[in-house]
This record gives structure tokens, sequence and C-alpha cells, in this order.
């Protein structure tokens, strides 16, 4: 049986289901049984059914635990934690002592007593003994076929219970392997990342280089790139490798200290001939140098080698042993020469290990890298000052001081770690490979000048895991595959280290690196939605409430989900939290009948999540965004969202069912932080995730978008103030808000112009500028136009078409982003995301018209068509300010094709505008 995860943090001790202990626990009047998971000397950790009377900080009048048929009772134990355990319904509750109450001490007296009890029962065993004819053996040993793997892997998975399905996935054949690893059963495949482009200015390497990083980390390919830009930009890192070497140090014990000065003083004299002996069992191991180190009467002697191509440890090992069994031969010539023991290697050759000697004198590859970044470039892409980055690094060179660090590096050992993996270099000597020594210092132009030395770099292009296919790939990626590229390898590891060190260093400077790992705090416990839980049950409930009538599912299939997936926010919040959330396809079985239904499970984030992504997010792009959306992070139309899509599709409005999917049921379980949409499949609609291809878009759809919109649009018109009662409205913009949060729209333009230079121009940045410094003047004016409920995030992502005959119908989903604002708004939106940069303004301004006449004829009202127009032009600035640098920003870590095409779009549009406000059809 499985054993309870422990969760308590002092020294503790498990119950396991052998003991049956039993606890009870007060729930009220009532008494409830929990299991025991652990104890310490003052904690008592539980799992029990929930009861809403717990709370934290609460306390137990009585705990009683019989453990060996001994009734152990615990007075005021006090809850410290408090959640639902995981894979269970349960709540875990840790039980603390008091620390001055006045059961204390009888309390800590009990918990030793059960800690004791424990101890002793976790000390007998089975009295089980084995020997060379009981211990299993591992079969088919030394054997490399499929069919001995095979009989390995039935060995493992009868032994311990495993399945093994997917380490037993191979594609390498076993015969190929022989030099690589024994025993084989399987793979584990490790992702593999692409960071860069690095430009690289050595000896060796020359030029823009991708690393490819195996590693299950995350942000460490994002963050290594980051440097990787920074250095790039500011010219580039200079690399050097400034030699190799790879040391075995055998230890000869001898009769007495003479035999040993004598012995030591022959070995130096033999250099030469002990050289020539090594150079008979490899190509690549160059013995340079031989040193001896006595230590009384033994003698540790130093072989030094030049490896070239190879990393050498193995090579080196072979050559030090057949010289070394030469050196004892030849001394037989000296009568009173005694050996009384050798090895050959006694751990001074410092292999796989930190040591000063290898940060001293080196052991592996020796490489230097260097890199000067301006304060310009520190800013643009570290988002820091060169002056923090500097002071940051002097905290770092304290801390290293005092925790005795040998050598100082930021995290180098990420690089090297996820590119030895990658690239078949032996794994184990990342220890010794991650000794570094980074130096900073300010120069006369207030610049950083930066460089990174690593002494003990084991790296080769050749022999080990070099060979096998998908690392040989991983080399050839960097030209570094084969003979002659060792020392490349070693300046392209040397130039990321550096990479990573600025970026980290930088995010920890400028406190990026704490928001980006912001979590939402809970005081409660939560027990989570779980795809569990999307089980007949649900679904039948889910049908009978929105088809008015008794439905029974007697089975539900997972689909394959096609197309984008669930919307950005979304999308972008599931990274960051280990809940579901996200949308799950169903096939549905009916019980009634002879059919099946397709549903889509819309699973909603909690708002707060969605604020916490986007604030990490902002953290990410520049320490002047970061403090200003921290500032306004609740009041920029996140709030709110996880439930607002509940109320906008629970509308029964017949224009809005018309144009939205088919909702079977909107469920909120705050408790469970369980918001749910159960709706139609939309498959096989036209234009559906079209953003990044819009080609395929014609004038009968925009007229369908707009004719759907404007009925939708008709249902609040006019009725802002009711609309403002509405709990799940929030943070509608107005003008007064808006003039708020003037730095934020200042600094997410200022972001958009620094990643992405090449399509937000200066003269973009200018008139972006000019709409911020001026919504004084003319957001009130769009505050005084007719408003209603828009989708707000009305682009080809979240709308498509249903064509029946030849009727073309909208239809508009993802609702999360709705709120109060001009109607205009979300045809300005339409267009920006839809057309392409040559579009006719002829269609644009018969979408606009035609906008206005639909709408006029679903509301039974009169629209002025000259205010109307001049209604367009102003959602179209407030698109500037506030939604198209919110793209951008999330488009810096996340690529979203249409991009560029939307921000030249856009840019064609307020010319347009400038020009027929320059031609006098509308002034301000």
């Amino acid at each position: 049986m499985k054993k309870a995860r422990v969760y308590t943090t002092q020294a503790r001790y498990e119950f396991s289901p052998e003991q049956n202990a039993s606890v009870r626990l007060q729930c009220g009047d009532n008494w409830r049984n929990a299991e025991a998971v652990d104890v310490s000397k003052s904690h008592l950790c539980v799992l029990a059914e929930p009861c809403e009377q717990w709370q934290l900080d609460a306390a137990f009048t009585t705990v009683t635990l019989v453990l060996a048929d001994k009734e152990y009772v615990l007075r005021d134990l006090i809850i410290s934690k408090l959640e639902v355990a995981q894979n269970s319904k349960l709540w875990r509750l840790v039980l603390r002592n008091d620390t001055d109450g006045e059961n204390t001490a009888e309390n800590s007296r009990q918990l030793w007593q059960i800690s004791y009890a424990l101890r002793q029962r976790a000390a007998e065993d089975d009295g089980r003994l084995y020997d060379e004819l009981t211990l299993p053996k591992v079969p088919a040993r030394g054997l490399y076929t499929e069919e001995a793997r095979q009989e390995r892997l039935g060995f493992v998975r009868a032994e311990t219970g495993a399945a093994m399905e997917r380490v037993a996935d191979i594609t390498l054949d076993p015969k190929a392997l022989v030099s690589n690893i024994e025993a084989l059963i399987g793979t584990v495949e490790i992702p593999v990342g692409v960071a860069g482009p690095l430009h690289i200015r050595g000896e060796h390497a020359n030029g823009l280089f991708y690393a490819p990083m195996a590693t299950s980390e995350g942000a460490l390919v994002a963050s290594a790139t980051r440097g990787a830009t920074a250095i790039s930009r500011a010219g580039g890192v200079n690399v050097r490798v400034l030699g190799q070497r790879m040391l075995r140090v055998p230890v000869f014990v001898l009769s007495d200290l003479s035999s040993a000065l004598f012995f030591a003083e022959w070995v130096k004299d033999h250099q030469n001939e002990i050289a020539a002996q090594t150079r008979k069992y490899s190509n690549y191991a160059n013995l340079v140098e031989v040193h001896t180190e006595l230590m009384g009467r033994t003698v540790h002697v130093q072989f030094v080698y030049e490896t070239g191509d190879a990393a050498g440890q193995n090579m080196t090992t072979t050559c030090t042993w057949q010289a070394c069994q030469w050196i004892l031969a030849e001394m037989r010539a000296f009568e009173g020469i005694e050996f009384e023991n050798f090895m050959v290697e006694a751990n001074l050759s410092n292999d796989k290990k930190v040591t000063y000697n290898s940060f001293l004198r080196g052991r592996g590859v020796r490489v230097l890298a260097e890199a000067v970044l301006s304060d310009d470039v520190c800013r643009k892409v570290l988002k820091v000052s060169a002056r923090e980055l500097f002071t940051a690094y002097n905290h770092f060179v304290g801390g290293s001081i005092a925790a005795g660090m040998v050598g100082l590096n930021i995290n180098i050992a990420n690089v090297i770690g996820a590119m030895f993996t990658a690239t078949g270099q032996d794994i184990a000597c990342v220890h010794e490979s991650a000794i570094g020594q980074l130096h900073m210092e300010m120069t006369d132009d207030n610049a950083i000048y930066a460089t990174l030395r690593l002494p003990s770099l084991v790296v080769g292009t050749v022999g080990g895991g070099t060979s096998l296919p998908q690392q040989k790939e991983c080399l050839q990626m960097i030209g570094c595959a084969g003979p002659g590229c060792a020392h490349k390898l070693a300046e392209v590891i040397a130039g990321y280290c550096l990479a990573l060190d600025l970026s980290t260093l930088s995010a920890i400077a400028s406190d990026q690196f704490a928001r980006a790992h912001e979590k939402l705090g809970r005081n409660r416990p939560v027990e989570w939605l779980k795809l569990g839980d999307l089980n007949p049950e649900f679904f039948s409930r889910a049908l009978s409430q929105g088809l008015n009538r008794n439905v029974q599912v007697s089975a539900q299939q997972s689909l394959s989900l096609s197309g984008k997936g669930s919307s950005i926010i979304t999308e972008l919040t599931a990274h960051k939290i280990n809940k579901l959330v996200g949308h799950y396809p169903f096939r549905l079985t009916l019980d009634d009948a002879d059919q099946t239904l397709d549903v889509m499970v819309k699973v909603k984030p909690l708002d707060d999540e969605v604020i916490l992504m986007l604030n990490s997010m902002a953290s990410m792009c520049d320490a002047r965004l970061a403090h200003a959306y921290n500032e306004f992070r609740k009041h920029v139309g996140f709030r709110g969202c996880h439930v607002r899509e509940l109320e906008v599709m629970a509308q029964q409005d017949e224009r809005f069912r018309r144009v939205a999917p088919t909702t079977y049921m909107a469920w909120a379980d705050a408790s469970r932080e369980a918001y749910v949409l159960v709706q139609e499949y939309l498959d096989g609609l036209e234009l559906m995730d079209s953003a990044d291809d819009t080609s395929g878009w014609t004038t009968e759809h925009f007229n369908a978008a707009v004719d759907g919109i404007a009925q939708v649009h008709s249902i609040w018109l006019n009725r802002e103030d009711e609309l403002l009662t509405q709990d799940w409205i929030c943070d509608a913009p107005n003008t007064a808000n808006m003039l708020e949060k003037t730095r934020l729209w200042e600094m997410l333009g200022a972001h958009a112009q620094q990643e992405f230079p090449e399509w937000f121009s200066a003269g973009d940045m200018e008139r972006f500028r000019d709409r911020v410094y001026s919504m004084e003047q003319w957001y009130p004016q769009l505050d005084a136009l007719p408003k209603t409920l828009i989708h707000n995030d009305f682009n080809p992502r979240n709308i498509a078409f249903r064509r029946q005959g030849s009727e073309l119908t909208l239809c508009a989903y993802d609702w999360e982003l709705a709120t109060v604002q001009a109607p205009q708004h979300d045809l300005a939106e339409l267009l920006v995301f839809t057309l392409n940069p040559d579009f006719d303004p002829q269609l644009v301004e018969a979408l606009i018209e035609r906008h206005r006449v639909q709408l006029e004829q679903a509301a039974g009202v009169t629209l002025d068509a000259e205010q109307w127009r001049y209604g367009f032009t102003l959602t179209l600035w407030d698109l500037v300010v506030n939604r198209v640098p919110m793209y951008v920003m999330a488009h810096t870590f996340r690529h979203y094709p249409f991009m560029e095409r939307v921000v030249r779009t856009f840019r064609r549009l307020l010319d347009l505008e400038i020009q027929r406000l320059e031609n006098g059809d509308q002034s301000l």
C-alpha cells in the first residue's frame, strides 16, 4: 500500500496502515473519526471528513489517538494548517501544540510518547536476510538485445508492480548501447527547448548560435534567451578557451618514506617514457604533465592530460592504469623498493566534485567569456539599469563569501545541466563543471563589464553519449558534432552561462523574480474541480437544466481539442496555476435515445489568478511597467472575469441567444473555486479561429458580424445605469479611471516600442502618447455617447459563423471581458484585428453605417449619423490606449502571428481618421 505523504516539517514519524492507529476529533457536539498521517514533538497531522466549524487557529478541546491498544489524550491542539488532500475529498489538518497553554507540557509528553512508539515499531523489520541464493538478480545481464530488454522489463514489473509503459517505449537500438548503459529497460524523455540566438565572438565559435537545452524547469530557456538577446544587442560575447586539463591521480603506497622519495624522483625523471606508454592506448589522450604529491610513504602521481575532442574521464583512466603497470614493472629493478598497495584513483583528481583545486588549476576545458552591456541595453532588454545590476552583483559577492562558495555565479548549473543533457555529455560532471567565477565592473561610460570564467568545464564531442542519435542532432544544431569541436562547444556553453547569469541577476535586481513566482494565497481548504467530477451525473444535470427536461447521460468520452482551444486569458493563466482550467470537449451518450451529443466544458480561472498572471507578465517586461501595472492590476477590466461570462451566457433574450453558443448550464461553486460553462461543441463553423489568417473574410462575413453584434448591442442600449449596478460589471472604463491609469498606459506603450521597434515605430509612439496625454479632452466625449453591453474582445479569435442554406449568422463566444462601452468599440476592434493593411476605406465606411442602421432598427431608436461616425473614431483611440498595448505585452511571451498585421492595419485606420479630421469632417 502506498505510504501517506508527510506534511509536518520537524523531525516526525509516519503512521502506516498496518499500525491501525485511530484518531477522534470533536466537530461541535459530535465526534469525527480521522486517519493519522504523521506526528512530531509539536504536531499531529490527520485526514478527516470536512467540518464547517473547523477553521484556522481554532482549537480542539480534546483529541484522542489509539495506537497499539494504548490511548493518548491531547487537549487544546490548534489547527495550524487546513487544506483539501490531493486526490481526496478529505481535509488535511495539521494540529499544533500550543506553546504556552496549560496543557502544553502534557501534550508535549504525549506527542513524544507517540513518536517513540512509532520509532520503535519502525525499527522492527521482518527479520529477512538475503544471501547469494535468495537476493533477486536482474536477468539477462550483459545482453544487448530486444529480447533481453523485454525480459528485464518483465522482471521489474513483477518485482515493483510498476507498469513502466512509457519508459518501455524506446526508439534506440539496444545493440548500439553497449558502451553507454547496462541492464537497459527503456528511455526517459526530456523536453528540449531552443535558446537564443547569441552572438558569439570566439576563437572556435563565431557567429549566431542557438542552444539546445533539455530541461523540465520552466523559465530557463526564456531567461537564457533574454540574456542572449541583451548580449547580442550589445555587440556579442567574446569567448576564449584558455586550456584543457584532465586528471587521473593514482596512489602508490610504499614501505617507507625513503622509498617514497626515491619513487617520486624517478617518476618525474621518466615523464617522457610514461607519456609514451599512455599514447599506446588512446588517439586523443596526450599526457602533458606528471606531478607527485607525498603524504608520508604514500605517493599520489598526478597524470595531467589534454584529451582533444573527448571529455576524457574513461580514456585517461585506461591510459593511466596501463602506464602504472609499466611503472610497477620498471620498479622491480630496484630490489629495495617495495609497494604495499596501488590504486588507480584516490580522489585527488577531483572527478565529479567541487574542489578548490579544480577552481584554481582547472579540470576539463578552461574557458573565459566577457561582454559589455550599455545602460540602454540593460534598461531595454533586462529591464534594469546598469547601476542596479552592478549593485545586485555586489550583494551576491557578499552572500557568496558568507556561504563559503567555491567561486561565484548566479545559476550557471542550469545552462550546463540542460546543455549537457541535450548534447550527450556526462551529466554527473555538472557538479564540477558548474564552478564559475562571475566578475562585474561599472565602466566610465556607465556600462556593465561582465566576465565569467569556467575553470573545469568537462565536455567532449566524441565518445560517450555524444554518439546517441538525438544528442548527436543537438550537437549538429550548434555545429559541434564529431572531432575538432570540443573547444567550440565549450565556448558556446560559456557564452550562454554568462547570458543566463545576467538575465537572472537582473530579474532579481528588478523584483521580477519574486513577482514572477507570486502565488494566490488562500486561508481555507479548497476542493478544486477535477476531471473526474465531469461525469455522467454532472452532464445529466447540465443537459436537464439546459433543455428543460429530464435527460440522463450514460457515458462520456473525452474528445481531442481542435483549433486554438482556450481563450488567451485562460491559456496564459493555466501555465501559472496547478488546477483544472481550460476547455474540455466531451461526447455524451444519452440514455433516452440512441444518440450522442458533443459538448464543450469551459472551466474558468479566478479573476485573482488572471490578475496575478498578468502582473507576473508585466514584471518580466520592465520595472516601471511592473510597478505601474501592480498599482492598478485590479482595475484594468479583469476583476470579475470568472463570473462575467457565466452571467452573460445566462441571458435569455432571443437577440443574444441567436448569436451565441447554446449554453446548457452555467455553474458556480465558490467553495470549490469552480466556475463552469457547459456549451455546445462548436464544430463545422466558418472562419473559426481565423485570427492568424483572415484572408477568408468576405463582405458577407463582415455584414453578418455587424448585423449579429448590433442585435446584442440593442438589448442594453441606453441602459448603462442598470448595467453598472450588476456586480459582474467591474471597472467599466470612464474618463476618471482612464486618466488615473495614465502612467500605466505610458509604460505599456514604451514597452511596445522597446520590444518591437520593427513595427512599433517612433512615429507610432508619438501618436500613442498624443492620444494618452489628450484623454482629458476626448474621453469625456466618448463617455457622453450612448453605451451598451459590448463583447470587448470582438475579434476573429472569438467569433465564427453558422451557415444554414443561404443565411449566414454570427456566433460570438468567450465573453469574459464584456463591459459597458459605446457599441462602436466592438466594430472598431473587429476591423483592427480582421482587415489587412491594404483594406478598402469604403468598406470601413459601409460597415460603420451598417452598424448604426442595424442598431437603430433593433433598438427602435434614432442614432445621429455624424455623432455615430465620430464615436467610431473615439473608440478607435480607446483601443490605441488600452487594448493593443496589452496584446503586445502578451505577444512578448507568446508569439501571436496576427500581431504584426494588426499593428499595420491599426496604423492605416488611424491615418485615415487623421485625414478625416484634417479635412474638417469632425474636429475636437
